[in-house]
Order: structure tokens, then sequence, then C-alpha cells
């Protein structure tokens, strides 16, 4: 009976070591599984960061309405006269046409203020259309917030100059229009679109006067 039950007792051990090293070979395979995977996400976190290292980064600068040029920088000639041409093209195609036509008087470079704020929303209007990967909400923003306050600032410092049509007795200064009132017809109907609804046709000559009143260009060193 000894005899028999120690061979039992040791068929028993025998199974219970082959049960255990099978579970621990099933626990090592697990483990080796779980770390190929964790092997494989990190070669993807490290690719992804390398390539992030690898890109340019943005120059905080050039993606940010505050940098529009400004008036009261001491621009020299050459500087005012890009700053002319950069504004007075995207009002003439862009903002005039689209939007700006029910409030917009041609004498609009006379005023300063209105000028310097239609300076800083073709800065946000670039900020918000013209740039690359910018979410939607920077239209809305400029849609709903930047034109809309610029919209009201032109009809109230405009509201003060006349177009013959515009029946003011005591207009801020007269703004030519391509049909003159005359006797006969004091308040002529709104013509159809010339370039003098845009600007009056003083428009060179002021800004020919504004550009010449700054400094000239520095002289590149020898």
């Amino acid at each position: 009976m000894l005899i028999t039950l120690t061979g039992t007792v040791s068929d028993v051990r025998k199974r219970l070591t082959e049960l255990e090293n099978q579970k621990l070979k099933e626990m090592l395979e697990g483990l080796a599984l779980k770390v190929g995977e964790h092997k494989e996400q990190l070669a993807a976190i490290t690719e992804a960061f390398a390539a992030l290292q690898a890109e340019p980064e943005p120059d905080p600068e050039a993606d940010w309405p505050g940098v529009s040029p400004a008036w009261t920088d001491d621009l020299d000639q050459d500087q005012a006269r890009e700053l002319w041409d950069w504004l007075t093209e995207w009002c003439q195609n862009i903002l005039w046409p689209i939007y700006a036509q029910d409030v917009w008087k041609p004498c609009w470079y006379r005023h300063t203020r209105v000028r310097i704020a239609l300076t800083a929303l073709r800065g946000a209007h670039h900020w918000s259309y013209e740039t690359t990967k910018v979410p939607p909400t920077r239209a809305l923003e400029w849609e709903f917030r930047f034109w809309p306050q610029t919209e009201a600032l032109l009809k109230t410092e405009l509201r003060d100059c006349g177009l013959p049509r515009d029946s003011l007795k005591t207009p801020r200064h007269p703004v030519p229009v391509p049909k003159q009132p005359t006797e006969d017809d004091p308040y002529p109907a709104a013509p159809s679109f010339t370039v003098n609804d845009f600007a009056d046709p003083g428009f060179f000559d002021y800004v020919e006067k504004n550009i010449g009143r700054r400094r000239e260009p520095d002289k590149e060193a020898d």
C-alpha cells in the first residue's frame, strides 16, 4: 500500500508540474504577445514624434491678424505704396462688391479711422480665408464679428459725406459721381458701377501726396 501510495503521489506531482508548466508557458506567451504590441505602439509613437520634430516650427506671427501693417508705423515711401496697393486691391475686388456697397462712399480713403479699420479687417480676412489649414470658426468670426463691426463704423464715419443723391444739405465734403446733379434733376438716380463708385477721382492724387510725405527708403549699404 505504501508503494502504491508513493506512486500515486509521484504521479499527481508529475501531473501538477506539467499543469504548472503549461500554465506558465501560456502566461509567458501572453506576456510576449503584450510586449510585442507595446513595442509596436512605442515604435509608432517614436516615428510620429520624429515626424513632428522634422516639421518646421510654425511662425506664430505669420498666422495672426495682429501683424497687419499699420498706418501709424514709420513707413518709408515704398512701404506706404505697398500698403496702399495691398489694401485698395482687396477693398475693390472683395470687400466692395461682396459686402460693402450699401454702406460704401467713394471718399473712404480720406477718413483715417476708416482706413485703419479696413486695414485691420483686411488682415483678419487674410487670417480667416487665405491661410492654410484654418478651422471654419475663423471664417465665421470674420463674417459675424469683424465685418459687422467695421460695417457699423463705415455707416457712422461716412454718414455725413454726401453723394448728390443723399439729400444732405451740408455734406462733410461732396463726393463726385459720374452723373452730376442739375436744376432739373438735383438728385440723380444711382448710376451703374464705375470706378468712381469705389473711389472718387481725387483718389490717386491723395495717395501720391500721402506717400510723398513719408520718408525716403533707406539706401542699401554697398
